[in-house]
């Protein structure tokens, strides 16, 4: 069996990043409350994970707090909380 390990120059050097954070906010007009809604139950019902996630909106703003130690976990969140929010844009537009 082959393994094949890549490790980042900070860890190498025994520096861990610690406290990674993103926040998205996408401008929805009047559907940021439906988006909320939508992704609710995902962040309600979604596993254990170091990652954490809040959301929230405000009036016409989705926003999206991401928050975790491993940045390939916080870009795979990113990638699918983006995702999501096409989906519901694509899905409600095409309900329009």
């Amino acid at each position: 069996m082959t393994s094949l390990q890549r490790r980042s120059p900070q860890v190498r050097k025994g520096r861990i990043i610690k406290g990674l954070e993103a926040k998205i906010e996408v401008s929805l007009e009047d559907l940021a409350e439906v988006a909320y809604f939508a992704l609710k139950p995902d962040i309600d019902k979604a596993p254990k994970s170091s990652l954490l996630v809040n959301i929230s909106h405000d009036k016409d703003k989705l926003i999206i707090n991401l928050r975790g130690d491993d940045i390939s976990q916080l870009r795979a969140g990113i990638n699918s909380y983006l995702r999501l929010i096409n989906v519901i844009k694509n899905t409600i537009s095409d309900l329009k």
